[in-house]
């Protein structure tokens, strides 16, 4: 019998599961799920920590399979119709409501499987080990030792952390950690609330708080002071001028023949040309050497303005909040905070504040061995590190979703993961 075990179960080890439960022979299988998460293991991205998150993909792109474009969608028409009503294919829908979704698809997975005979068995544990032996790769979790034949690491990524030794529970480390479900809940009034980052997540949350009718003060720490993009119409005529081996000229020539076209089109921005090479961006990636890529790597932040969209909505509300001076940005990183007298003294490179709350909005941790079981397994052989997370280095231990960034760099989105699972799938069929 071939075991096959899923590590994590967020996204990616939710669909995997679903895809093999559809296609695995039940009389020559069996598939083990690892997972720290308890309560029917909600995804933290899609956990109902507020109403008022919202998706930044819209609700037509958000099948969980190939081939089913419109899974999610009939989901939303036959459970949620008001939502669907709301929103539509083109309209952006609740996160906790695709977190129901995925429940629903898990639910069905599990009674599938049941149905048919096949195997499974479910750990509530993190697996803290993998190491090969022999034939087969040994999972340890809670003290206990698992055989699999297959591995596939469906793990999620860890929001990047603030050096700040600070103990007080108006800090918020880690803003999708269900520890801190109540900060996400709580009806805040008047206080100041500091944001550290200006990406996706901390436009999640100054949506959310102003969908409560809070009237404090937000000041938002951002390097540079931007905030992602707003979705917007996309224009009938497609700049289509990037060609796949243009990267191989490396990454100045690319820059160079991006505010070409845009000086001689000014009908275009950025967001035009990003859109326009989504079809071939991991070909690029792959055709830059080592060295563009570390280049590359440099101009990330910038590309992660452009290329990230959140809804029109959220950005017009966010707009509107720093006309008023209800939202204040400060430029710069963090140098100092201190906890004094209940509040936070915030330091930046230009200014000094006072806030009540202090809440880490920033990205993703993008350092493999920063992920303790990854470091274990660059430790012992089975992944290397690669420019960005890491890479198998066993044919018998398959990474989806962002840990593929370094090989395929689009790779976190919903339509991307998609792919990503069925791909492995077919290998392990």
């Amino acid at each position: 019998m071939k075991i096959t075990a899923i590590i994590g179960f967020g996204f990616c080890g939710k669909v995997t599961f679903a895809n093999l439960v559809k296609k695995y022979s039940p009389q020559e299988n069996k598939i083990i799920i690892f997972d720290a998460a308890k309560d029917n293991f909600p995804s933290a991205a899609f956990s109902a920590y507020s109403p008022h998150y919202i998706l930044n993909v819209p609700a037509a792109k958000m099948s969980a399979f190939c081939g089913q474009d419109k899974d999610f969608c009939d989901f939303l028409k036959k459970n949620h119709p008001e939502i669907w009503n709301l929103v539509g294919e083109s309209g952006f829908a609740p996160r906790e409501i695709y977190g129901k979704y995925l429940d629903q698809i898990t639910e069905n997975s599990f009674k599938s499987a049941k149905e048919k005979g096949l195997e499974f068995e479910v750990i509530n544990g993190e697996a803290t080990e993998v190491n090969a032996s022999a034939d087969k790769l040994l999972i340890t979790s809670q003290g206990k030792e698992f055989s699999a034949h297959d591995v596939v690491l469906a793990t999620s990524f860890r929001q990047s952390q603030l050096p700040l030794k600070i103990e007080s529970t108006n800090f918020v480390r880690n803003l999708w950690n269900k520890d801190v479900a109540e900060f996400h809940q709580k009806n805040f009034t008047n206080e100041s609330i500091c944001l550290i980052g200006s990406g996706l997540t901390a436009v999640d949350v100054i949506v959310g708080l102003k969908k409560k009718n809070f009237a404090g003060k937000i000041f938002v720490i951002s390097r540079r002071g931007n905030f992602p993009k707003k979705h917007f119409a996309y224009p009938q005529q497609n700049p289509n001028f990037i060609r796949a081996e243009d990267s191989k000229k490396g990454v100045l020539f690319l820059c160079l023949k991006i505010r070409h076209f845009l000086r001689q089109n000014p009908e275009f921005d950025i967001r035009h040309v990003i859109d326009s090479i989504r079809p071939i961006t991991t070909t690029l990636w792959n055709n830059l050497d080592e060295k563009n890529k570390k280049l590359f790597l440099r101009l990330f932040c910038y590309w992660n303005i452009f290329r990230h969209r959140a809804p029109i909505s959220s950005i017009e509300t966010i707009e509107q909040m720093i006309s008023s001076g209800q939202i204040e940005i400060k430029k710069g990183g963090v140098k100092e905070v201190k906890n004094l007298d209940c509040k936070f003294s915030v330091q930046t490179k230009f200014d000094q504040f006072a806030a009540d709350y202090l809440v880490n909005c920033l990205g993703f941790e993008f350092n493999a061995k920063k992920y303790d079981l990854l470091n274990q397994m660059i430790n012992s052989g089975l992944l290397a590190s690669d420019i960005m997370m890491a890479r198998s280095l066993n044919p018998k231990i398959h990474l989806l979703g962002g840990l593929n960034i370094g090989r395929d760099f689009e790779c976190t989105a919903v339509p991307d993961l998609r792919v990503n699972v069925e791909k492995v799938v077919s290998s392990l069929l």
